[in-house]
């Protein structure tokens, strides 16, 4: 099991690789910036940022939920990320995002679990890199309980 120190020591890494300004966004349509190409094999990481953001959760009272500049790292045409959060329960949780990106395409799960174990959410999402979109599952239900989005941009260096 892994220690709350391990994660906010792991939070703290990653949020440093981040930096902490945004950049244009790539993959943004009408911009003359290159954009970050999925079918290239970068010789060394390349450090994305990620906005993730779902609807409130109506049955049970919870606000929506808007994370910005969670630090991501694109490594060939795989993408992954990690944030470590306190949820509206007082439980610290960490949340892993796995995902691939495919012919302009991309496909981002997030997976959140409390420090204790227990599950707390899923969240499939797919589109292309600019926007992702899918339903959030809570702990191991197969029932929807909030629609979430994802948006990676490059990380400012």
């Amino acid at each position: 099991m892994i220690s709350n120190q391990q994660v906010r020591s792991a939070a703290f890494a990653l949020a440093l690789m981040a930096g902490g300004c945004t950049a244009p966004n790539p993959y943004s349509s009408g911009g003359s910036q290159a954009g970050i190409n999925p079918l290239r094999v970068p010789v060394e990481p390349v450090r994305l940022n990620g906005s993730f953001a779902c609807t409130a959760y109506v049955e049970g009272g919870l606000p929506a939920i808007s994370w910005p500049r969670i630090p991501f790292r694109q490594e060939g045409d795989r993408l992954t990320g990690f944030y470590a959060f306190k949820d509206n329960f007082g439980h610290q949780d960490s949340v892993v995002f796995n995902g691939a990106l495919s012919k302009g395409g991309a496909r981002v799960t997030a997976t959140a679990v409390r420090a204790d174990g227990s599950s707390n959410f899923t969240a499939e999402m797919s589109g292309n890199p600019a926007l992702m979109t899918g339903q959030m599952m809570l702990g191991t239900s197969q029932r929807p309980v909030r629609l979430c989005s994802l948006a990676l941009s490059a990380a400012v260096r």
